[in-house]
C-alpha cells in the first residue's frame, strides 16, 4: 500500500539526487513551475514511482495540471489503487 510517508520519502530522494531540496511542506511543491525536471526527468520519475512504490501511472494523471504539486500527484496515485 502506497502512503503519504512512502511519497515523502520517495520525493524527497528523488529531488535531493537531482540537487534540489523540497521545503518542509513538500506537498505544496510545484516542481512544474519551478523548471526543476525537464520531460525526461519527469519521465524518469514516473518510471521510479512505478518501479519502487508499485504502483502504475496513467499518462492522464500527468496531463492534469493539479498533478504538478507534488501532494497532489501523490493523492491522484494513491486513489487508483
Amino acid at each position: 500500500m502506497t502512503t503519504a510517508m512512502n511519497f515523502a520519502a520517495f520525493f524527497r530522494d528523488f529531488f535531493e539526487q537531482r540537487g534540489v531540496i523540497l521545503p518542509e511542506h513538500w506537498q505544496d511543491y510545484d516542481f512544474v513551475s519551478a523548471g526543476v525536471l525537464d520531460s525526461f526527468e519527469i519521465l524518469t520519475m514516473v518510471m521510479a514511482i512505478e518501479v519502487e512504490l508499485g504502483v502504475q501511472v496513467p499518462a492522464a494523471l500527468l496531463a492534469d495540471p493539479k498533478n504538478a504539486m507534488l501532494g497532489m500527484l501523490a493523492n491522484s496515485i494513491t486513489e487508483l489503487g
